[in-house]
């Protein structure tokens, strides 16, 4: 017995643009999925739990909150509001987990299951899950539900992929399409906003110099970032703006390497922005959401050993002319590019200072001009791209297939997502508009009643981070004080409660917590912006801490009063600002409120008659729920609560790709042993000019090996011969 190599899967599928592709997104949404579900899980105790800071029953008694309809289904178990919330998340994470590791799951009807489950806790979760980031993976979750193939489970057995080439999902370009219009949405928007706010840090390009000390969580690298130069800041402010806004109109370009370009720009702002903030799953979601862009020839680019190149093909004339009429269209792009990032922001070098000046040399009125017909013409372009997209799939819908009613099967379901794809882009114009009001108002008013109709389930968004920028002259921060009852003259002696991620200690360095959301440390953050008025949730909180609540005190990273809860609790309003470097602090301060919130205990009679109108008194333990799937529920309580959240957070998706590289290793399949006397003739990869000599090939149903019809005949002439 011999040993043989099959030919890489890649160079089977050739001729398949994008199966790799749609195949390596979903695993990503998985992905995404599970640290979403795991950050979630760690702190629903401490937010939503019976004594939590904002208990699910209150929110579905006070908000008139329609209950979910997974909470409903699972409303037979005999299980509390939290306990559901609980269960339905955890089986979540545990889904999600399954399909990282087994790709037939990874279909429609489990990636639904997901986002069902997502947008239930969505429901439920009141202003803790109000985030950008949490609507835009409802957006990309439901978008996936459409990407993934339409069965149950997805099996796709080996020797089918190589016989059946009509086994081709040709609308995989069409539903990715959709993910690419998604990305540039929230990129396209999120560069614009910060000029069409007016803020005049942005004007200025002055904005980055205070982004990395008052953004909400920073990273150690922040600190060495907020320390560069400042003609340094003002030049990335530019560059955010030229690789924002600017490179994503460059996802829809007809041209392959425009394409890839957008992508590596995005993905490096992404990953600099990664490296220097805490947005916990949102900038890997960003990245993913930009695997749209490539496709399976860059994929296979990235593995060495798949690539097949033949090197007695012979490049005809009319091939070279296109490589030139390329170059050409590549060099004017970027001719263009860096002309207009020159023109627009006065970039140049001063020889007397030695650095480089930048600023903006348009006006707010003509970037309002601007706006006004360039939005229009994104729409057009988008819309341009996607019939064209359209147009290509239902071509190869019908041209690929070799019997006719394979033809027919395929181009109803390639018109059927086709037809998907124009009502979503249409309806998704809406929210898109929000940056250019003229646009809005000039779109057919049934695009809004369409919209309105479905904006409870935020599968349209409108998008743009950082439209203003805080804490220019220092970021405001709430510090949060107990005391125990004085017993001397010295008066009452104050200790800092310290949280996880947000900054308090002036020696603790800021930590990188991504991707888990500490979203008690993100309230807060939004709360020192704010007043406690308009911040009700604060006081239940200062409630919890008064109590001492132990899942609430989980939330924290330490408290003073462990072992005795505080009699008396008060909040100070700081301003925070970064040292100066070689500094043995990371941090200095300086008081600007005393008493942000006035001092309570629990015998401040207007502080407990609110806490009562709340709905949130400290509740005993009950002891109705005594079924085995509650005592399950708490053991796996107990044992996430021993883990630090952020380990907690990467623990699922490690324990994930562990099984699947063990996978991997255990039941590889890439090598067979097959009769000595049979050979085999090197398989290399297809062009679409190819793909009807492909077609001829017969496939070796033993082996699942494609021989050429030429081929066998020697072999078996070799064998009479013997």
């Amino acid at each position: 017995m011999v040993k043989y190599r099959l030919p890489n899967s890649s160079i089977l599928l050739s001729i398949r643009e994008y199966c790799q592709t749609r195949n390596l997104f979903l695993l990503c949404m998985s992905i995404i999925y599970a640290f979403a579900f795991a950050s979630l899980y760690w702190q629903e105790a401490g937010l939503y739990g019976e004594n939590g800071i904002m208990p699910i029953r209150r929110q579905l008694k006070q908000n008139n909150i329609q209950t979910p309809m997974l909470l409903s289904f699972f409303s037979n178990l005999n299980l509390s509001s939290f306990h559901r919330i609980e269960f339905i998340t955890l089986f979540g994470l545990v889904l999600s987990i399954f399909m990282i590791i087994f790709k037939c799951l990874r279909t429609t009807f489990f990636f639904f299951i997901l986002w069902l489950i997502y947008y239930s806790c969505f429901q439920v979760g009141g202003l803790f899950l109000w985030f950008q980031w949490d609507t835009l993976l409802l957006e990309a979750g439901f978008l996936t539900c459409i990407v993934a193939p339409l069965r149950i489970i997805y099996l796709s057995k080996r020797k089918q992929l190589i016989e059946n080439n009509d086994n081709d999902f040709y609308h995989d370009r069409i539903v990715l399409w959709l993910i690419r219009w998604l990305a540039f949405r929230l990129l396209f928007a999120s560069g614009i906003v910060k000029l069409s706010g007016y803020d005049r840090t942005w004007w200025n390009l002055t904005a980055m110099f205070y982004h990395y000390q008052s953004q909400c969580l920073p990273t150690p690298l922040s600190y060495y970032a907020h320390h560069i130069s400042q003609w340094l800041h003002s030049l990335s402010t530019a560059f955010v703006y030229m690789i924002m806004s600017g490179t994503a109109i460059l996802f829809f370009s007809p041209l392959r390497q425009h394409r890839l370009w957008a992508f590596y720009f995005q993905t490096f702002l992404q990953i600099l922005i990664l490296l220097t903030g805490n947005y916990n799953f949102f900038n890997l979601l960003t990245i993913f959401l930009c695997l749209s862009l490539v496709d399976d020839k860059w994929l296979n680019s990235w593995n060495f050993k798949s690539t097949v190149k033949n090197q007695n093909q012979k490049k005809s004339s009319l091939k070279n002319i296109e490589i030139i009429v390329k170059w050409i269209i590549n060099l004017v792009l970027i001719f263009v590019y860096v002309y207009l990032t020159i023109k627009w922001f006065g970039i140049k070098w001063n020889s007397n200072k030695n650095l480089i000046e930048t600023k903006i040399m348009f006006t707010p009125k003509q970037f309002d001009l601007f706006l006004k017909r360039f939005v229009p013409v994104c729409i057009f372009i988008g819309w341009c791209s996607l019939i064209f997209t359209i147009t290509k799939a239902l071509t190869q819908s019908i041209k690929r297939p070799k019997k006719f009613y394979k033809k027919l099967f395929h181009l109803i379901i390639t018109a059927f997502y086709s037809i998907i794809a124009i009502c979503l882009f249409f309806i998704s114009l809406i929210p898109f508009s929000v940056i250019e009001k003229n646009t809005l108002q000039a779109l057919p008013g049934e695009l809004q009643t369409w919209y309105n109709k479905y904006e409870q389930y935020h599968i349209f968004n409108a998008y743009g981070l950082f439209r203003s920028m805080t804490g220019v002259d220092g970021r405001p921060e709430l510090i949060i004080e107990g005391a125990f009852e004085s017993t001397n003259s010295k008066g009452l002696q104050w200790k800092e409660y310290e949280f996880q991620a947000k900054p308090g200690i002036l020696s603790h360095s800021p930590t990188f917590v991504a991707p888990h959301q500490p979203r008690l440390d993100w309230q807060m953050w939004f709360a020192a912006l704010s007043n406690y008025q308009h911040e009700a949730w604060l006081a239940n909180f200062l409630y919890r801490l008064l109590t001492n609540q132990n899942e609430v005190l989980k939330l924290i990273k330490y408290s003073p009063f462990a072992n005795k809860p505080p009699k008396y609790l008060r909040v100070m309003l700081y301003r925070y600002n970064f040292t100066e470097l070689g500094s043995s602090n990371w941090w200095k301060r300086e008081l600007l409120t005393r008493e942000w919130f006035p001092t309570i205990s629990l015998d401040t009679q207007w502080f407990i008659d609110y806490i009562k109108h709340q709905d949130i008194l400290q509740i005993k333990s009950k002891t109705i729920e005594s079924s085995v799937l509650v005592t399950y529920l708490q053991a796996i309580r107990s044992f996430s609560d021993k883990i630090n959240p952020i380990l907690f957070t990467w623990f699922p998706v490690c324990f994930a790709f562990i099984i699947l590289i063990l996978k991997k290793c255990l039941y590889s399949t890439s090598n067979y042993y097959v009769k000595s006397r049979q050979s085999y003739q090197t398989v290399s990869t297809l062009d679409d000019k190819d793909e009807s000599n492909h077609r001829s090939n017969n496939v070796d149903d033993h082996t699942g090996k494609i021989l050429g019809k030429q081929h066998r005949g020697k072999t078996d002439q070799q064998r009479k011969n013997n």
